[in-house]
């Protein structure tokens, strides 16, 4: 179907002036007033004029539906993405762009299905599709770690008022990883909270696979733990050196509780993200217990190398276990094909912690103590905790 000024193209952009569609050639010639001329010329918006017929695009959406739904997304994408193409504010734009995001989702291009989800909430917020694509949007973005966006993304869902149990949750899941990774810890543990009252209030994963939309929030409460547990640092040496070392092992492991939820969910990708940051704990209190200086009764250098080996000898499980956890987060990435950055950090980091394990053997080689020596030296450690110089 076309009109007199369309030609057999997929769309014409026509610069409507003057009447459209009247050649110059063909147009009657018209006296142009000094006013007129002074304005200059006027533009106005283009006009997109498709050759097809409602009909016909609709049949078009069909098809493409319909390789999506047989799991043909190489396909179904540049034709969804042809539609929005050919009629931008037709009835198929909409599901149109919708149904582009999830194929190239599913093609593993998150960036681009995030666009499409963001241009659906944008030009359509009162269409039907506009609800799944918020939700999509802000699982793109936290997979992306668009941090900013998420938290915009996860407030506007919050506003719709008319939320399942589920679709809160999960909306302020996404809402807490957004403000902790932006150090707003405090606000998102209030918003962790409000989830974790609706998932008990439900009774929600008490058994079995709990719902993926908490995974999301276990990982948020994960970040919020380790974030208050790493504040705790020795240097300068606290004044109770054992109760903060205490405070921070505790939290460690309250940290390393809910990322292990988390990873109930059975998800490759949160499994991935909490299975680095269990690794990291681990790896970064090593890091931290090995900054604390030699005690003030290691006033020789006989002692402090004494110091040096036992700290070596007794933290190294630290290293140990943050090691084990990721090359679990790793295998896991090679069996189920995950390959986000996650996965890719866990592979660093895990050969980061075997170079510390290596540095650490070697330099307990160099040390002129045995075993007992540096054993008696952790039990002395145990008694006497560091003490501020």
């Amino acid at each position: 179907m076309s009109s007199s000024c369309s030609t057999p193209v997929a769309a014409l952009v026509l610069a409507v002036v003057l009447g459209g569609c009247t050649s110059e050639a063909t147009a009657p010639t018209q006296a142009r007033s000094p006013q007129a001329s002074a304005r200059g010329p006027v533009e106005l918006a283009p006009v997109v004029v498709s050759p097809y017929s409602d009909a016909e695009l609709a049949a078009e959406f069909e098809r493409a539906r319909a390789l999506l739904l047989a799991d043909k997304a190489r396909e179904a994408a540049p034709l969804f993405d042809r539609l929005v193409r050919l009629s931008p504010d037709g009835e198929v734009a909409p599901p149109s762009l919708f149904n582009a995001g999830i194929a190239h989702e599913a093609l593993g291009d998150r960036g681009l299905a995030a666009e499409r989800y963001r241009e659906v909430a944008r030009r359509f917020p009162d269409h039907p599709v506009a609800r799944g694509a918020l939700f999509r949007l802000a699982r793109a973005a936290a997979a992306l770690e668009r941090w900013p966006e998420l938290v915009e993304v996860s407030r506007r869902l919050l506003r719709l008022g008319d939320l399942s149990v589920l679709e809160a949750i999960e909306a302020r899941g996404a809402l807490a990883l957004g403000l902790v990774e932006q150090d707003l810890v405090d606000e998102a543990a209030r918003q962790v909270a409000a989830a974790r009252d609706l998932i008990e209030a439900h009774r929600l994963g008490e058994s079995g696979k709990p719902p993926i939309e908490l995974a999301q929030v276990s990982f948020a409460l994960g970040e919020v733990r380790r974030r208050r547990s790493e504040a705790i640092t020795f240097v300068p040496v606290p004044a109770d050196f054992a109760e903060a070392l205490e405070r921070r092992c505790q939290g460690l492991l309250d940290a390393q509780s809910a990322y292990t939820e988390a990873m109930r969910s059975l998800d490759a990708h949160w499994s991935a993200m909490a299975g680095y940051r269990v690794g990291q704990l681990y790896k970064e209190l090593h890091r931290d217990v090995m900054r604390v200086p030699p005690p003030p009764s290691a006033d020789t250098p006989r002692k402090k190398q004494l110091f040096e080996g036992a700290m070596r000898l007794r933290y190294r499980v630290l290293l140990e276990k943050g090691q084990k956890m990721l090359a679990g987060t790793v295998r896991m990435g090679d069996r189920t094909g995950e390959s986000s950055a996650w996965v890719l950090r866990a592979r660093d980091a895990q050969r980061e912690i075997e170079l510390a394990l290596a540095d650490e053997q070697a330099a307990l080689a160099k040390l002129p103590f045995t075993e007992a020596e540096l054993s008696a030296a952790l039990d002395a450690l145990k008694t006497e905790p560091p003490k501020r110089p």
